[in-house]
């Protein structure tokens, strides 16, 4: 990302503006994008009651057979109050109808609100082909099964016996399995297990291992016996989101996510990195092929940022600006002359991930075989780093190679542009570029994220 290959930008829109406009040019090889700037309007949730909450549909095209329920509750008494999930469940909403999901939002809903919600999930997706459940608040393992949290609880959550349990929280295994009835798909994503950041881990609860249904995937945001953050501040993103379905919307606002099998693996991704692997997102799968998650997102609901009406979507542009951080170290390292090669091979054998990137950058740059530095580059970019995976789409593409699983660089742009990478988006327009009107105009968009990804923010303000 960002190696001062400006010039290739300039080339880019010239050849498909000309192409475009029925002049024919080279292709260029696809450098770092590097230009324009945006901004978005924050997505509310919508208001709550303060003990029944608030339920709500959102609507999608009438032929869909994709129907999602969505629950965010954070308005716990007795000091158990989070601020994040109904701004989770809010913003899951809203992707998710952008993929075509027929949507039911229930925020800050009590027991009784959120089995009223289930009944009536049942009724409006009879035909479905696909239901998902999503659900962000308070959620832990008690007497080894896991319980979902409604906001009406008697009691503070560290004082809840087993009757009070049972009485008053649902069952997720009962609910994954009812709502798996009589329908060839399910998803379950559960946003639980919530630590406000400046409480720390020591008394938070977690979830055990979940035996999903079969012909249904379950999607935790933190590996079993582990704890998820409540709040992006703690990782330094200026947003009131969990990191794991601030993530996971992104993705799912990304067109080349076309499988929920990727959507996970993103967001797993650059939760896994940002965190250093304090929270590792979890997956359960019981189907024979990851289903397809719907239709392509429509772009997102934001403040156009230039007269061509380009503009990045926050989620974009915090996932952007993590990896253009990550981007930039490695570089800091790879010029650090005062660090020899020797040093960084060893950081790497150690699991480095900074390094890794930093000796195959000079391992490119001093003329090294594509093999040798693809090598270093491929295990990194299978784990998900989407530095690795730009550097390594790059490396292949300038060679005309592949990677050792024949893979090219159009899978490993396309993966990092499922994780907010503008640079790799612009590449992959390049790559598709066929003379039309939304070839320039994905790669404008790419040049855009890669600016906003790059631009100081206040926090980089003296």
């Amino acid at each position: 990302m960002a190696r001062g290959f400006g010039t290739y930008l300039l080339a880019a829109a010239m050849a498909l503006l000309a192409v475009a406009c029925g002049t024919e040019h080279p292709t260029p090889v696809p450098g770092p994008a590097m230009s324009g700037e945006a901004t978005a309007v924050e997505m509310a949730p919508p208001p709550a009651s303060e003990f029944h909450g608030t339920s709500e549909r959102l609507p999608a095209p009438v032929e869909s057979r994709r129907y999602a329920l969505v629950f965010g509750n954070g308005a716990y008494r007795h000091g158990d109050a989070l601020p994040a999930p109904p701004r989770d469940a809010a913003l899951m909403a809203r992707a998710l109808q952008s993929r075509g999901y027929h949507v039911l939002l229930g925020i800050d809903r009590d027991l009784a609100g959120m089995r009223e919600d289930i009944a009536s999930f049942e009724a409006m997706s009879r035909d479905a082909g696909l239901r998902l459940f999503y659900f962000a608040g308070h959620g832990f393992e008690f007497d080894s099964a896991n319980y979902l949290m409604p906001v009406d609880l008697p009691v503070n959550i560290a004082e809840l016996d087993r009757q009070a349990v049972r009485r008053n929280a649902l069952r997720l295994d009962q609910v994954t399995w009812r709502l798996g009835q009589d329908v060839p798909l399910l998803v379950a994503v559960v946003d639980a297990c919530r630590v406000l950041p400046a409480r720390g881990t020591t008394s938070a609860f977690s979830f055990v291992a979940e035996e999903p249904p079969e012909g249904s995937i379950i999607a935790f945001a933190t590996a079993p016996g582990k704890v998820a953050m409540d709040s992006l501040r703690a990782y330094g993103v200026d947003e009131d989101h969990s990191p794991y379905s601030y993530y996971l919307a992104n993705a799912l606002l990304s067109p080349e996510v076309r499988t929920w099998d990727q959507a996970f693996l993103a967001a797993s991704a650059i939760v896994d990195n940002q965190t250093r692997g304090q929270q590792q997102p979890w997956m359960n799968a019981r189907v024979n092929r990851f289903p397809a998650i719907g239709q392509a997102a429509t772009a997102a609901a934001a403040t156009p940022a230039n007269v061509l009406g380009i503009s990045v979507s926050p989620e974009r542009r915090a996932a952007g600006r993590y990896w253009a951080g990550e981007a930039l170290a490695a570089q800091r390292l790879a010029a650090d002359g005062s660090r020899p090669d020797d040093v960084l091979r060893r950081q790497s054998r150690e699991g480095d991930a900074r390094a890794t990137i930093a000796l195959a950058t000079r391992l490119d740059r001093d003329g090294a075989p594509v093999a040798q530095v693809a090598a270093l580059l491929e295990p990194l970019a299978e784990a998900g780093n989407a530095v690795a995976q730009v550097d390594l789409g790059t490396v292949l593409y300038a060679a005309r190679a592949s990677d050792s699983e024949g893979r090219t660089a159009r899978h490993w742009w396309t993966l990092a542009s499922a994780q907010g990478i503008g640079e790799a988006r612009a590449k992959l327009a390049i790559l598709d570029g066929n003379g039309s009107v939304q070839a320039l105009r994905e790669f404008m968009q790419g040049v855009a994220e890669e600016a906003a990804a790059f631009a100081p923010g206040e926090e980089d303000m003296p």
